[in-house]
């Protein structure tokens, strides 16, 4: 890019321009470079994101064992669910990531991975909330509420049961 400015710079200069509106045009030359390549970079992530998901889904309900038995909830031990951290699991039904998180001592909840804005995948959560990379979406790591857009709906909540050391995985509620 530097070639680039200095030769058009001593083109201009050639063809009369004063010094004052070499920098200038060099300047906003520039300007436009930084813009394009910075906007290259956030769609380069931006699609990373969204296809980087899986793209498989489980199978549905229809091709389940012949003994009629659904695919069995994801569980994961509580213990490696720290208060305000995270698990990631599966849902069975979408392939989808699910967070399973611990806002509060003992109070377990699950959110769908998925930004309800574009379809990205949201970080996990940290400092109580859930960020998409994508377009700086923020959800409450709590309640799956939107704390700041562009995204306007909450994250998709699923229920949680804990059984002993082991937390599994419920369906989706909203």
């Amino acid at each position: 890019m530097d070639g680039y400015l200095s030769r058009r710079a001593g083109r201009d200069r050639e063809r009369g321009l004063t010094e004052e509106h070499v920098k200038r045009r060099a300047l906003v030359d520039g300007g436009i470079a930084a813009v394009a390549i910075g906007g290259a970079g956030l769609l380069t992530g931006s699609l990373t994101r969204t296809f980087g998901r899986s793209g498989k889904a489980a199978p549905k309900q229809s091709a389940a064992p012949a003994s009629g038995a659904a695919a069995p909830a994801p569980t994961v031990a509580a213990a490696s669910v720290p208060v305000g951290g995270s698990a990631q699991v599966k849902d069975p039904a979408t392939g989808d990531a699910v967070y399973i998180v611990q806002p509060k001592a003992g109070q377990y909840c699950a959110f769908s991975a998925v930004c309800t804005h574009s379809g990205c995948a949201v970080d996990a959560p940290k400092n109580g909330q859930l960020y998409c990379p994508c377009h700086g979406s923020r959800f409450d790591a709590a309640t799956g509420a939107v704390v700041n857009g562009p995204a306007v709906k909450p994250l998709p909540r699923y229920g949680v049961s804990k059984d002993g050391d082991r937390l599994t995985l419920g369906a989706q509620q909203s």
